[in-house]
Formats: C-alpha cells, sequence, structure tokens
C-alpha cells in the first residue's frame, strides 16, 4: 500500500481518522515501478547496475548566460571528475570530501551481495592512487570507521561470548603503508579513508 485514507477512525490504535491533507486536500502519491524481466542468474546484475544508473544519474543544471557560449567555454572548465580511471563495475563512490587543501575523505562500497552474482559478487581490489591519480600523489592513506570520526585501528569493539563459547572478536587491521593504496572490498563492504596528499 502507499497510501491510503479513511474519514472514520478505522480503530487501529491512533484514535483519529487517517486523513492525510495539503491546503484542504486529500494528499496524492505519485510512483514509478519498473519491471525487469530476466533470467534469475542475470537479474542481480540487472538490478543492482540498474538502480545505481537510475538513482545516482547526472543531474542536468542550467542558467541564464550573460555571455555567448563560446566566450563561456573558453573561460571555464565545464567538466572535471576526480576519476582517472573507471570504477570497478561492483564499486561505488560514496564520498569524496575535500577535508582540507592535500587531505580527502574517501568512502567507497562494494554494493553486490555474497553469493548473488557468479562474477560480481568476489571480492574486488581498488587501487585508490590510481583512480584519483588527477588529485595528486597519496602520501598517506589511514582507514576510518564508517562514521569517519576514528581511525579503525583504535576502534575497540566490546567482545561478546557466544552460544559456543566462542569470541566474538575481529581482528581490525592496522593502518595501510603509505605505499600500499590498494584496498580489498568484500561483498556489501564499505570502507572509508582519510587521503592525504
Amino acid at each position: 500500500m502507499v497510501h491510503r485514507r479513511i474519514i472514520c477512525d478505522d480503530s487501529e490504535g491512533v484514535n483519529e481518522p487517517l486523513n492525510e491533507t495539503a491546503f484542504g486536500k486529500g494528499l496524492v502519491v505519485r510512483g514509478k515501478h519498473f519491471l525487469i524481466l530476466e533470467l534469475p542468474a542475470n537479474s542481480a546484475l540487472i538490478h543492482r547496475v540498474g538502480a545505481q544508473e537510475l538513482f545516482m544519474h547526472p543531474i542536468a543544471t542550467y542558467a541564464l548566460p550573460q555571455i555567448s557560449y563560446a566566450n563561456y567555454s573558453s573561460a571555464y572548465h565545464q567538466t572535471w571528475s576526480a576519476l582517472s580511471e573507471s570504477m570497478p563495475l561492483n564499486v561505488h563512490l560514496l564520498t569524496l570530501d575535500q577535508l582540507s587543501a592535500k587531505q580527502f575523505l574517501i568512502r567507497i562500497e562494494h554494493y553486490f551481495e555474497l553469493n548473488e552474482d557468479e562474477i560480481y559478487s568476489q571480492a574486488v581490489n581498488v587501487d585508490l592512487q590510481a583512480l584519483f591519480k588527477s588529485l595528486g600523489t597519496i602520501t598517506n592513506l589511514t582507514e576510518l570507521t564508517l562514521a569517519a570520526n576514528l581511525p579503525l585501528s583504535q576502534l575497540h569493539r566490546l567482545n561478546w561470548m557466544t552460544n559456543d563459547n566462542e569470541s566474538s572478536h575481529v581482528n581490525i587491521p592496522k593502518d595501510a603503508s603509505l605505499t600500499d593504496t590498494i584496498v580489498t572490498l568484500n561483498p556489501m563492504q564499505i570502507k572509508t579513508f582519510q587521503v592525504t596528499l
């Protein structure tokens, strides 16, 4: 159910009718449904890539020109990309945020689930230096927590004992070396890095 509107209370606990209005009229909800007709083996690939293309498409913006297009295009850069290479198909750049003149926050995700696709549900290596060489040479790479508020090496999790008396402790890798800019992403994993150029 996308939306419902009733004038009388349905006696389901809120003691008031579900009469959502705006400007004196009932709300209208409109949506789109996309139907994918594909073999089960290919459906995850079509669904995941299609969702990225649909929801992460470029947004066209316009402005009234004060000068001619020829003069504008010669005076201003119209396109720019921080990426020097294409990302692997199963990896998505979530965040590229400039923290200071020489520091960036980079967050990448592997958006396929485990065993969802024969090819793209595998771990993938991403070379951040090769991807972002247009920004400069990476001199320091520190993996952070997902919230980017703490180096991952300083994260201290609680240890719980499971039903079979095994510890829930997971070893967290230390900071990457200055020269190692290749990171491995497992299915459905998000990693956050502070990069210094």
